[in-house]
C-alpha cells in the first residue's frame, strides 16, 4: 500500500480503505467530492488512487499550505451547517463518488446526506465516515436523538426484512430525529445498497502517540486513548439506484 494513503487515519486507525477497495474495484471516477481534508492526506490518496479523475475538496478552513498542489484538485471553503453552501459545492458537476470526513457533527451529516445523494450520479458512491459520532454511545450525542446512522439502519432493516417504506413507517424512523418524514421517504426511493462498516479489530497504532503498544486489558493506549469502542470508527457505503 502506498505510503501516501498509510498516514492517513482512513487506514492505521480506522480500516476504511481495504472495505472501500471491494466497491472501487472496477468501476471509472471522473469526478470525486471529498468534504473535509484537513492534513491533505485523503486527497493525496485520491490523486494517487484515480489518475484519471477530478477532485474537489471542500473545508471550512481556508486553503492551507500543506495541502496538495496538482491541477486535478480544485478546493472550495465551504460551512457544513450552511445548506446553501454544501448544496453549491456538491452541484458544481456530477460527482461519481462522494466522501463526507468533514466536522462529523450529525446535523452535518443529515444535511450533506441528503444534497450529497441528490447530486450523485445513478450508479454512483456516497461515502459517510465517522457515523460512529451519532452513535448513543460516543461522547457528546444527544440521547435519543435520531440521526443518520439510526436512519440508514433503519432503511437497511426494512430492505433487508423485505417491507416496504410507506408514510408510516417514514414518520416511525423520523420520530425525534434529524431527519423528517420526506428526507426517509428520500434516502429510501434513492438507495441500491447500504453497508456499513466497522472496525473489529485494533487500530494498527495509536493516532495520538503513534505507539503499537497497548494496554491491552483495558482496551486503551498507554497514552489513555481508547483503541476499541462500541462507539468508533463506522463508515457506510451507499450506493445510489
Amino acid at each position: 500500500m502506498s505510503s501516501l494513503i498509510t498516514t492517513s487515519d482512513k487506514v492505521f486507525w480506522h480500516g476504511y480503505v481495504d472495505f472501500y477497495e471491494k466497491y472501487f474495484a472496477g468501476r471509472e471516477f471522473a469526478a470525486i467530492a471529498e468534504i473535509g481534508i484537513l492534513k491533505g492526506n485523503s486527497i493525496r490518496w485520491l490523486l494517487q488512487r484515480f489518475p484519471d479523475a477530478r477532485i474537489h475538496g471542500g473545508d471550512i478552513l481556508p486553503l492551507q499550505p500543506e495541502w496538495p498542489v496538482d491541477e486535478r484538485f480544485a478546493f472550495t471553503q465551504l460551512d457544513q451547517g450552511r445548506p446553501d453552501q454544501v448544496r453549491g459545492f456538491l452541484t458544481q458537476r456530477p460527482f461519481d463518488l462522494i466522501i463526507e470526513d468533514g466536522s462529523h457533527i450529525p446535523q452535518h451529516q443529515v444535511l450533506c446526506l441528503i444534497e450529497g445523494m441528490r447530486a450523485l450520479k445513478s450508479g454512483g458512491l456516497y461515502i459517510l465516515e465517522d457515523v460512529h459520532t451519532s452513535h448513543p454511545g460516543y461522547q457528546g450525542a444527544v440521547p435519543g436523538q435520531g440521526n443518520a446512522l439510526s436512519a440508514l439502519l433503519a432503511i437497511d432493516h426494512y430492505k433487508r426484512v423485505g417491507v416496504a417504506i410507506d408514510r408510516p413507517r417514514a414518520e416511525l424512523i423520523a420520530a425525534q430525529s434529524l431527519l423528517s418524514a420526506g428526507d426517509v421517504i428520500e434516502l429510501a426511493g434513492s438507495l441500491r445498497s447500504i453497508e456499513l462498516y466497522k472496525r473489529t479489530r485494533l487500530p494498527d497504532s495509536c493516532y495520538r502517540c503513534g505507539t503499537v503498544d497497548f494496554h491491552f486489558s483495558s482496551y486503551q493506549c498507554r497514552c489513555g486513548v481508547k483503541v476499541f469502542s462500541d462507539s468508533d470508527s463506522m463508515s457506510f457505503v451507499l450506493e445510489k439506484a
